[in-house]
């Protein structure tokens, strides 16, 4: 009776012993993604180097120096598209561990300080590794891009909680119909630019004719997006009621700002990462179409990206659980192996 008794006492205070869920857990997504950064950083960094220094650009200035240098050196061509190929899994894995902090984190403020310290400590890494200098003003290292994001779901967070007067409403009403159209303006104005430089004239002031001529196109497209976004605001009123309506507007005149601060700041991946994260954090309720939907934004900015893809095979077996405890280790691991790249192409004498 006594035994019986302690047992009876003890399984009062047993615990129920939880069992792990099938699947992948957040830390080795991370450890994908860092290990295909890592390869794409050691080509574009020590190889492309090498490639430079066997007279790779004085090859492509003809189709038969090009032939011959490839007839030599195919191998480590080959062997450089591969590797950066496989780092385009690494971009899309860190935009959806974004999203997923973002929806699980206790404080958003200490999550965007987090990103912004270390986008500031792996400034001078990234330039080292990537440029060969202390400073280079001309391309900012992929945390800026995070950052951007995470302050573009910051405020999507704000607008949909907010209860602000109409003034502030018909702000964002116009503010979402107005500056996606410009944002959009200027980028397909870009694209056109390099296929069709008469259209858009020379911006350098040779040819007045060619230069009225693009601004009366650029015109034509701002009012074209315009209008479009005008239409998806009245439909947006229409099924959603007066009240998403404006906020889905608030939001879209925050993220078209954000992108265009990252486009002009030229950090890595610039406004269509941003926009990569905000796709990602709409589709987020379903996890695989979220990372096929910022592949897809991630395809249309290259179609280099279109090895990204892969990583819904990773996403699709996610557990949802955080995994092992290595926060630090993840974010100390971006400036620490550039750095070490850096001192590695000093001691081939790379650079």
């Amino acid at each position: 009776m006594e035994m019986d008794s302690a047992q009876s006492n003890a399984s009062q205070y047993r615990q129920p012993v939880q069992q792990k869920k099938k699947g992948i857990s957040g830390s080795t997504i991370k450890i994908i993604a860092v290990t295909t950064m890592l390869i794409d950083h050691a080509a574009a960094t020590l190889l492309t180097r090498i490639m430079i220094l066997e007279g790779y650009y004085q090859a492509a200035v003809s189709k038969e120096s090009y032939l011959g240098w490839m007839a030599e050196h195919g191998s480590l061509y080959a062997l450089v598209t591969v590797m950066r190929s496989v780092g385009r899994l690494g971009f899309p894995i860190f935009c959806f561990l974004l999203v997923e902090g973002f929806q699980k984190t206790r404080s958003v403020k200490k999550y965007a300080f987090r990103l912004g310290l270390f986008a500031l400590v792996s400034e001078v890494p990234f330039d080292l590794a990537f440029n060969g200098r202390v400073w280079y003003p001309g391309y900012q290292n992929v945390y800026f891009t995070l950052l951007a994001g995470i302050l573009v779901l910051w405020a999507f967070d704000i607008i949909f909680r907010l209860k602000p007067a109409k003034g502030i409403r018909y702000l964002a009403i116009a503010g979402g119909i107005l500056l996606p159209a410009l944002y959009g303006t200027f980028a397909v104005g870009e694209f056109l630019s390099g296929f069709v430089k008469a259209f858009l004239g020379e911006f350098m002031g040779k040819s007045v004719g060619r230069y009225e001529s693009g601004l009366l196109v650029l015109a034509g497209i701002y009012l074209v997006l315009a209008g479009i976004m005008l239409k998806a605001w009245l439909t947006f009123r229409k099924r959603l009621g007066g009240d998403k309506a404006w906020r889905i507007c608030g939001g879209l005149a925050v993220l078209a700002v954000v992108m265009a601060g990252a486009d002009l700041l030229c950090t890595d991946y610039g406004g269509m990462g941003v926009l990569t994260i905000a796709v990602m954090y709409v589709l987020r309720n379903n996890k695989v179409l979220s990372m096929t939907g910022g592949c897809v934004t991630l395809t249309i900015m290259s179609l280099s990206e279109i090895p990204a893809f892969l990583t819904l095979i990773p996403v699709a077996f996610y557990n949802g659980e955080r995994g092992m405890k290595m926060k630090y280790f993840f974010y100390a691991f971006y400036p620490l192996h550039l750095f070490l790249l850096w001192l590695a192409c000093v001691a081939m004498g790379l650079v």
